[in-house]
């Protein structure tokens, strides 16, 4: 679950007496660790920081955001996939954004064809980027729409969304995710895939075991699976022993065939556990878009059946649905 680091979550609107600043939600977006949010903003708004765009989706669902700020400088071509994909978000499409430079000959124009709200380039500790900033805000951002979430409420997001043995995004998420993509490909031409994991004989772990033994098991496997792919991909567990992985911008069948021959040769190695170790092996079926399927129901049916088609062949092993 995301969890933002905010500057003022600690109050409430009756403190603000409706504060208008006060309730607004900045996210800002930089990949440069030494980046400050202006003490200003700080003060007066609501604050998250982040080094990744793609945090702004699952962020969206269990917590409004008001206005994205963007560090140009540390984040190039990034700015540009987002602006190019925002119409396509449900939750982030109505989101003002701001494009930020301290690089005073950086032009930043081009960002506003995009799609970009505003820029500024110059000092962000300074009073001219206060009074550019504040001016965005009461702009592009409405009052009426400005609310809270609640702690309860979050939680019943994040359920909606997160499996709550191995917090990974369950079913709901990835068929959103998948939805998500299939509609933003009006505007590019890369595809992604689908990777679907069934554990072999996970069955008998519970049997011979217990089943904490098995959440256990359940939970190392999630782990280990977040770490054979990079940041833009996605781990989701879909029930009992299914995992699915969604792969961004596939532009090879080989790079998929490298991800799954990683993901059989690191779940396939033993877990320490402290009653001893275990091993699982897995199957995995794999769909690309848009060959295999059009839609979510047509590529996941597609996963699925190639993964029963891996099953045949013996533990561990993968297989495209064509």
């Amino acid at each position: 679950m995301v969890e933002p680091m905010d500057s003022h979550s600690h109050l409430s609107k009756g403190d603000h007496k409706w504060n208008f600043m006060a309730l607004v939600h900045v996210v800002f977006i930089s990949r440069n660790p030494k980046f400050k949010v202006p003490q200003k903003v700080n003060e007066h708004c609501q604050v998250s920081v982040h080094h990744d765009y793609q945090h702004l989706y699952d962020m969206g669902r269990f917590r409004k955001i008001d206005a994205v700020c963007f560090d140009s400088d540390s984040l190039d071509g990034e700015i540009q996939r987002f602006l190019r994909h925002r119409p396509y978000q449900r939750i982030l499409n109505s989101v003002p954004t701001m494009v930020l430079t301290q690089d005073l000959s950086h032009n930043l124009e081009f960002y506003a064809q995009l799609g970009a709200e505003d820029y500024y380039a110059g000092a962000l500790d300074s009073t001219l980027f206060w009074i550019r900033f504040r001016n965005f805000i009461k702009l592009h951002c409405s009052q009426n729409e400005l609310s809270y979430k609640t702690e309860n409420q979050v939680e019943l997001a994040f359920m909606a969304y997160y499996d709550r043995l191995t917090n990974l995004p369950n079913r709901q998420l990835f068929q959103e995710r998948v939805e998500e993509k299939i509609r933003s490909s009006g505007y590019q031409s890369l595809s992604f895939a689908l990777l679907f994991l069934d554990l072999d004989d996970f069955k008998d772990v519970n049997d011979q075991n217990n089943h904490q033994t098995g959440d256990w098991l359940l939970n190392q496997v999630g782990l280990r699976l977040k770490n054979c792919l990079k940041k833009t991909d996605t781990v989701f567990r879909l029930c009992e022993d299914c995992f699915c992985l969604l792969i961004d911008e596939v532009d090879s069948r080989s790079v998929v065939e490298k991800i799954a021959h990683r993901v059989l040769y690191r779940l396939s190695a033993p877990y320490g556990h402290p009653d001893g170790y275990l091993r699982i092996h897995v199957s995995i079926g794999i769909a690309l878009f848009p060959q295999d399927g059009k839609d979510y129901k047509a590529l996941l049916a597609q996963a699925d059946q190639a993964m029963y088609q891996a099953k045949k062949k013996g533990k561990g092993q993968f297989t495209f649905a064509s």
